[in-house]
């Protein structure tokens, strides 16, 4: 079933939050959710109740398993997580190694959890050019881009799309990246101009605004999602990424048409 990546360019642009949160939404259709943590910083799982102090990864002990559905932890949400869990830094280097010498690295990994009906699976990656960007690009089916409303990310775009970042020769999807635009604040004139500019620019490669709000960091402190944090979706954040929701599950059900051919992975 579909795999879905988030990257982008640079750090701080909130795709952690995102990939979460975006799990959450993905769910609420009904569909079944796995979330995959490629970033060293071993944040996501802090979006699902995970203790602090709580060391279980996979990136450790990937090298030696061949399928990571093992790894993947049931959490109280419903959505089953993989965190990147503690690795030293051998274990980061040899992790980061495979993934971008062996193909069939991440492809055998993924292959249980991909083959699970329904399973939408998303993956959070670290900032900028990496192995496991590189990886999942070989075989995710959506490719999204997370920039702020600022100068710095319109500055990035070109690079982008001249496929600097994720590799069009190397990507399994024939699908175009697309782009979510974070922490979008219309009381700022520089941040309104920069949204209008990424609007105009990216077209309907465009899924959607998230507004900056308050709550999404208020939900993370309680360890929960936007949506239980405000059962109401009368916040400003819930209801935009729910309709990027809607948008991703559009493009799931096109991916399954059989007129749609994929690149082979």
């Amino acid at each position: 079933m579909p795999l879905i990546c988030l990257g982008s360019p640079k750090g701080g642009v909130g795709k952690t939050m995102l990939t979460a949160n975006l799990a959450f939404a993905m769910q609420r259709l009904g569909l079944p959710v796995s979330v995959i943590d490629f970033d060293v910083q071993n944040a996501l799982r802090l979006h699902f109740g995970m203790p602090l102090d709580d060391p279980r990864g996979y990136v450790a002990q990937a090298g030696q398993y061949a399928d990571w559905q093992q790894f993947a932890i049931n959490t109280p949400t419903g959505i089953r997580l993989l965190p990147y869990g503690q690795a030293d830094e051998a274990q980061r280097l040899q992790f980061e190694t495979r993934l971008a010498e062996d193909p069939m690295f991440l492809a055998e990994a993924l292959q249980g959890l991909l083959s699970i009906p329904q399973m939408v699976v998303l993956a959070d990656t670290p900032p900028g050019p990496s192995p496991a960007l590189n990886a999942l690009n070989r075989l995710a089916d959506i490719r999204i881009a997370v920039l702020l409303a600022d100068a710095a990310s319109t500055a990035l775009i070109p690079t982008i799309e001249r496929g600097s970042f994720f590799s069009p020769q190397d990507a399994k999807s024939l699908l175009p990246v697309t782009y979510i635009v974070n922490q979008v604040d219309r009381r700022r004139r520089l941040n309104l101009d920069s949204t209008e500019f990424l609007q105009s620019r990216l077209g309907a490669s465009l899924l959607g605004l998230v507004h900056r709000d308050e709550a999404l960091a208020e939900a993370l402190a309680m360890q929960v999602s936007i949506f239980t944090f405000d059962s109401t979706s009368a916040s400003a954040s819930a209801y935009d990424i729910d309709r990027i929701a809607q948008q991703l599950g559009q493009l799931i059900e096109t991916i399954k048409r059989p007129s749609f051919d994929q690149r082979p992975g």
